[in-house]
C-alpha cells in the first residue's frame, strides 16, 4: 500500500510491485541481485490486458500534463508515479521535512527496467516527487538503457540549430 500518508511499503517493495506492471504477463518476480540468463518465473497478479492498460496510465502520469513530466527521457518512453509526503516525527508529521519519490519503468512499449528513486528531506525549497525524484529517474533510465544497448523506442529530433555568424563591424578610432 503506497498512497500519500498511508505509505507502508518500502521503496524496494514498490519497485517489486511495478515488476508485475512491467512484465507482459502481469506477473511479479522475486527480487534478486543476480543476473539470470533465462526469464524468471513469476506469480500472475494482473491479466496481460490490465498490465498493458496500467503502463498506458503510468505513461500519462509521467508525460506532459501529468505529475512528473521531468521523468521523460530522450529517446525512450517512460511511465511511473510520483509521491510526496511529510516525514513522520513522533506521533505526527514534521512541518518542513519531506520524502519525495518516483517509481517507473522504461521503455514503456516493452519495459526492460524498473527504477525507484526516493529523496529523503530534499532541500532548496523544492520537494515534490515529480520535481525532485523524477529528474534522477530520467538520468538513471537514460544511462542504464544506453549501457544495456536498448534501442530507443521513440524518435529523437535533433536539438542543434546552426546559424551563420555575422562578424561584428570593427570600430575605427
Amino acid at each position: 500500500m503506497a498512497y500519500g500518508y498511508g505509505l507502508s511499503a518500502s521503496l524496494l517493495q514498490m519497485a517489486r510491485a511495478y515488476t508485475c506492471l512491467a512484465r507482459a504477463g502481469g506477473d511479479v518476480i522475486p527480487v534478486t541481485l543476480l543476473k539470470h540468463d533465462a526469464p524468471m518465473d513469476g506469480i500472475r497478479v494482473y491479466s496481460p490486458a490490465t498490465a498493458q492498460e496500467m503502463r498506458r496510465l503510468l505513461q500519462l502520469a509521467a508525460g506532459p500534463g501529468g505529475t512528473a513530466p521531468r521523468a521523460q527521457t530522450l529517446g525512450y518512453s517512460v511511465g511511473g508515479k510520483s509521491g510526496t509526503a511529510h516525514k513522520q516525527e513522533g506521533k505526527g508529521y514534521a512541518a518542513n521535512k519531506y520524502r519525495s519519490w518516483f517509481v517507473g519503468m522504461a521503455p514503456i512499449s516493452n519495459p526492460r527496467i524498473v527504477v525507484a528513486v526516493m529523496v529523503d528531506e530534499p532541500s532548496k525549497g523544492v520537494y515534490y516527487g515529480g520535481a525532485v525524484a523524477a529528474p534522477v529517474f530520467s538520468q538513471v533510465v537514460q544511462q542504464t538503457l544506453r549501457l544495456l544497448s536498448v534501442p530507443p523506442d521513440i524518435e529523437v529530433t535533433p536539438q542543434i540549430m546552426a546559424s551563420k555568424a555575422v562578424p561584428a563591424e570593427r570600430e575605427s578610432f
